[in-house]
């Protein structure tokens, strides 16, 4: 019998579907989260739901390392069941992540996708550019950044692979 590669390149992709659609958050965080808790309302009134465990993504803004620790200024966005955002432009406002130690800010840098964990500790007065903002404020007690390549929203198949992949599933195109 010869080698059969079509077997291995069907058990090689169906293992990388099911590895990329793991969720970054482990599920004992998870199973504490307040799912009741939407962006929105805490936005509208963060006191409401101190204490509470939430689970929020989005986009870094700014990270500032302060005395007691780092802050990530994040521009929301909804995420979807995996722990990817959401693609599109929607965005229910800002928030911080509050971690109490030291986040090298080239790493948590402006524009990289993050989502974590945390309680809700209040709010706190600040500014986006002129504008007086009230920012919720997230005790992160589990972080995640999204890396492009592993937290893929498209589920395409890597570019290197897709002449090789619709030929052996599709036929000639």
């Amino acid at each position: 019998m010869g080698f059969n590669y079509k077997i291995y390149l069907a058990e090689f992709l169906i293992i990388v579907v099911f590895v990329g659609c793991a969720h970054p958050i482990s599920q004992e965080i998870r199973e504490n989260i307040d799912p009741d808790i939407k962006f929105e309302s805490l936005v509208e009134d963060p006191n409401t739901f101190l204490g509470k465990r939430v689970l929020f993504g989005g986009v870094i803004v700014v990270t500032r390392n302060l005395e007691d620790g780092t802050e990530l200024e994040i521009v929301q966005k909804n995420l979807e069941s995996y722990g990817n955002l959401e693609a599109g432009d929607y965005s229910g406002g800002r928030f911080l992540f509050f971690s109490k130690g030291y986040l090298e800010p080239e790493i948590y840098a402006s524009g990289r996708k993050l989502i974590g964990v945390g309680k809700v500790t209040g709010q706190k007065l600040g500014k986006v550019g002129d504008y007086p903002y009230n920012f919720p404020v997230i005790e992160v007690e589990e972080l995640h950044l999204l890396d492009d390549t592993k937290h893929n929203t498209s589920y395409s198949v890597p570019y290197s692979l897709d002449p090789w992949y619709r030929s052996y599933f599709f036929g000639r195109y």
